[in-house]
Protein backbone atom coordinates (compact mmCIF):
# COMPACT_ATOMS: atom_id res chain seq x y z
CA UNK A 1 0.00 0.00 0.00
CA UNK A 2 2.82 2.40 0.87
CA UNK A 3 4.54 1.75 -2.47
CA UNK A 4 1.35 2.55 -4.38
CA UNK A 5 0.89 5.89 -2.53
CA UNK A 6 4.55 6.71 -3.14
CA UNK A 7 4.21 5.97 -6.89
CA UNK A 8 1.05 8.09 -7.17
CA UNK A 9 2.73 11.06 -5.45
CA UNK A 10 5.82 10.59 -7.62
CA UNK A 11 3.80 10.65 -10.88
CA UNK A 12 1.75 13.65 -9.75
CA UNK A 13 4.91 15.63 -8.97
CA UNK A 14 6.49 14.78 -12.32
CA UNK A 15 3.35 15.71 -14.28
CA UNK A 16 3.02 19.02 -12.37
CA UNK A 17 6.64 19.88 -13.10
CA UNK A 18 6.23 19.18 -16.83
CA UNK A 19 2.99 21.19 -16.96
CA UNK A 20 4.66 24.12 -15.16
CA UNK A 21 7.60 24.09 -17.57
CA UNK A 22 5.25 23.97 -20.56
CA UNK A 23 3.10 26.83 -19.20
CA UNK A 24 6.12 29.05 -18.56
CA UNK A 25 7.52 28.58 -22.05
CA UNK A 26 4.08 29.00 -23.71
CA UNK A 27 3.18 32.18 -21.81
CA UNK A 28 6.28 34.25 -22.40
CA UNK A 29 7.89 34.32 -25.84
CA UNK A 30 10.16 37.09 -24.53
CA UNK A 31 11.79 34.63 -22.13
CA UNK A 32 12.40 32.15 -24.95
CA UNK A 33 15.03 34.53 -26.35
CA UNK A 34 18.18 35.35 -24.48
CA UNK A 35 19.22 38.86 -23.56
CA UNK A 36 22.05 38.68 -26.11
CA UNK A 37 19.67 37.64 -28.90
CA UNK A 38 17.31 40.53 -28.21
CA UNK A 39 20.21 43.00 -27.91
CA UNK A 40 21.53 41.88 -31.30
CA UNK A 41 18.09 41.85 -32.91
CA UNK A 42 17.20 45.34 -31.62
CA UNK A 43 20.74 46.71 -32.13
CA UNK A 44 20.90 47.58 -28.44
CA UNK A 45 23.92 49.86 -27.92
CA UNK A 46 25.32 48.38 -24.69
CA UNK A 47 27.17 45.37 -26.09
CA UNK A 48 29.31 45.05 -22.96
CA UNK A 49 26.24 44.91 -20.68
CA UNK A 50 26.74 42.54 -17.77
CA UNK A 51 24.09 43.42 -15.19
CA UNK A 52 21.13 45.71 -14.67
CA UNK A 53 20.21 47.25 -11.34
CA UNK A 54 17.12 49.22 -10.32
CA UNK A 55 17.36 51.87 -7.62
CA UNK A 56 14.54 53.57 -5.75
CA UNK A 57 14.86 56.75 -3.71
CA UNK A 58 12.84 59.71 -2.52
CA UNK A 59 12.30 62.54 -4.98
CA UNK A 60 15.89 63.37 -5.96
CA UNK A 61 15.03 67.01 -6.64
CA UNK A 62 14.45 67.51 -2.90
CA UNK A 63 17.76 66.17 -1.61
CA UNK A 64 20.33 66.26 -4.40
CA UNK A 65 22.61 69.06 -3.21
CA UNK A 66 24.99 68.79 -6.15
CA UNK A 67 22.64 70.84 -8.32
CA UNK A 68 24.33 74.21 -8.73
CA UNK A 69 22.86 77.50 -9.91
CA UNK A 70 24.17 76.93 -13.44
CA UNK A 71 22.75 73.41 -13.42
CA UNK A 72 19.13 72.58 -13.24
CA UNK A 73 17.24 69.37 -12.70
CA UNK A 74 17.26 68.60 -16.42
CA UNK A 75 20.92 68.98 -17.36
CA UNK A 76 22.93 67.77 -14.37
CA UNK A 77 25.17 64.81 -15.25
CA UNK A 78 23.85 61.86 -13.24
CA UNK A 79 26.78 59.57 -14.02
CA UNK A 80 30.37 60.82 -14.17
CA UNK A 81 33.37 58.55 -14.73
CA UNK A 82 31.11 55.47 -14.68
CA UNK A 83 29.81 56.33 -11.18
CA UNK A 84 26.69 57.97 -9.76
CA UNK A 85 27.00 61.74 -9.39
CA UNK A 86 24.68 62.03 -6.40
CA UNK A 87 24.54 60.82 -2.80
CA UNK A 88 23.97 57.08 -3.09
CA UNK A 89 23.25 56.81 0.64
CA UNK A 90 19.78 58.17 -0.19
CA UNK A 91 18.94 55.02 -2.13
CA UNK A 92 16.13 53.13 -0.37
CA UNK A 93 16.15 49.95 -2.44
CA UNK A 94 18.41 48.17 -4.91
CA UNK A 95 17.36 45.24 -7.05
CA UNK A 96 19.62 43.32 -9.39
CA UNK A 97 17.63 41.94 -12.32
CA UNK A 98 17.84 38.24 -13.09
CA UNK A 99 18.36 37.23 -16.72
CA UNK A 100 14.62 36.90 -17.43
CA UNK A 101 13.83 40.40 -16.10
CA UNK A 102 16.87 41.85 -17.86
CA UNK A 103 15.61 40.39 -21.14
CA UNK A 104 12.11 41.71 -20.46
CA UNK A 105 13.47 45.21 -19.74
CA UNK A 106 15.46 45.34 -22.96
CA UNK A 107 12.43 44.09 -24.88
CA UNK A 108 10.24 46.80 -23.28
CA UNK A 109 12.73 49.53 -24.10
CA UNK A 110 13.10 48.30 -27.69
CA UNK A 111 9.42 48.02 -28.55
CA UNK A 112 7.29 50.70 -30.18
CA UNK A 113 4.02 50.18 -28.33
CA UNK A 114 4.13 53.34 -26.22
CA UNK A 115 7.07 55.34 -27.61
CA UNK A 116 7.27 57.93 -24.85
CA UNK A 117 8.52 61.42 -25.51
CA UNK A 118 10.66 63.13 -22.95
CA UNK A 119 9.19 66.60 -22.58
CA UNK A 120 10.31 69.05 -19.88
CA UNK A 121 7.86 68.79 -17.02
CA UNK A 122 7.49 71.00 -13.98
CA UNK A 123 6.55 68.06 -11.79
CA UNK A 124 9.71 66.01 -12.46
CA UNK A 125 10.22 64.08 -9.20
CA UNK A 126 12.42 61.09 -10.09
CA UNK A 127 12.32 58.16 -7.73
CA UNK A 128 13.79 55.36 -9.83
CA UNK A 129 16.89 54.74 -11.84
CA UNK A 130 17.85 51.81 -14.02
CA UNK A 131 21.61 51.29 -14.11
CA UNK A 132 23.29 49.28 -16.86
CA UNK A 133 26.68 47.94 -15.76
CA UNK A 134 29.57 46.22 -17.50
CA UNK A 135 31.79 43.34 -16.28
CA UNK A 136 33.86 45.79 -14.21
CA UNK A 137 30.66 47.04 -12.48
CA UNK A 138 30.99 50.44 -14.17
CA UNK A 139 27.79 52.28 -15.09
CA UNK A 140 27.67 52.34 -18.89
CA UNK A 141 24.09 53.59 -19.28
CA UNK A 142 21.10 54.71 -17.23
CA UNK A 143 17.49 55.80 -17.26
CA UNK A 144 16.06 57.83 -14.40
CA UNK A 145 12.26 57.81 -14.23
CA UNK A 146 9.46 59.81 -12.68
CA UNK A 147 6.48 57.47 -12.80
CA UNK A 148 4.17 60.27 -11.57
CA UNK A 149 4.60 62.73 -14.43
CA UNK A 150 5.96 60.25 -16.98
CA UNK A 151 9.27 62.04 -17.33
CA UNK A 152 12.75 60.59 -17.60
CA UNK A 153 16.45 61.31 -18.00
CA UNK A 154 18.82 58.98 -19.76
CA UNK A 155 22.36 58.50 -20.92
CA UNK A 156 23.01 59.49 -24.53
CA UNK A 157 23.60 55.89 -25.60
CA UNK A 158 20.00 54.96 -24.70
CA UNK A 159 18.19 57.87 -26.36
CA UNK A 160 16.54 55.68 -29.02
CA UNK A 161 15.22 53.11 -26.55
CA UNK A 162 12.03 54.67 -25.18
CA UNK A 163 9.34 52.31 -26.48
CA UNK A 164 8.22 51.34 -22.98
CA UNK A 165 4.96 52.21 -21.27
CA UNK A 166 5.32 53.55 -17.73
CA UNK A 167 2.79 51.01 -16.47
CA UNK A 168 5.02 48.24 -17.90
CA UNK A 169 8.06 49.69 -16.13
CA UNK A 170 6.17 49.88 -12.86
CA UNK A 171 5.18 46.21 -13.21
CA UNK A 172 8.78 45.27 -13.98
CA UNK A 173 9.95 47.16 -10.88
CA UNK A 174 7.43 45.22 -8.77
CA UNK A 175 8.60 41.90 -10.25
CA UNK A 176 12.16 42.87 -9.32
CA UNK A 177 11.08 43.46 -5.71
CA UNK A 178 10.94 47.26 -5.68
CA UNK A 179 8.30 48.41 -3.20
CA UNK A 180 8.90 52.17 -3.23
CA UNK A 181 6.96 53.44 -6.20
CA UNK A 182 5.69 56.75 -4.80
CA UNK A 183 5.53 58.66 -1.52
CA UNK A 184 3.27 55.94 -0.06
CA UNK A 185 6.27 53.74 0.76
CA UNK A 186 6.15 52.12 4.20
Amino acid sequence: MGKIVFLIIFFVLISCKKENEKTQSDESPILAKSTREIMKEKEFPLKELSKVEILSYEDRMRWDRKITEKDNKYNKELVVDYKLNFDSTKVKERALLNSALKTELIQLMSQDSCKVENLPRDCYMPRHMILFRDQKNRIIGYKELCLSCKGFRESKNLEKYNGFCYSQMEELFKKAGIKYLDEDYE
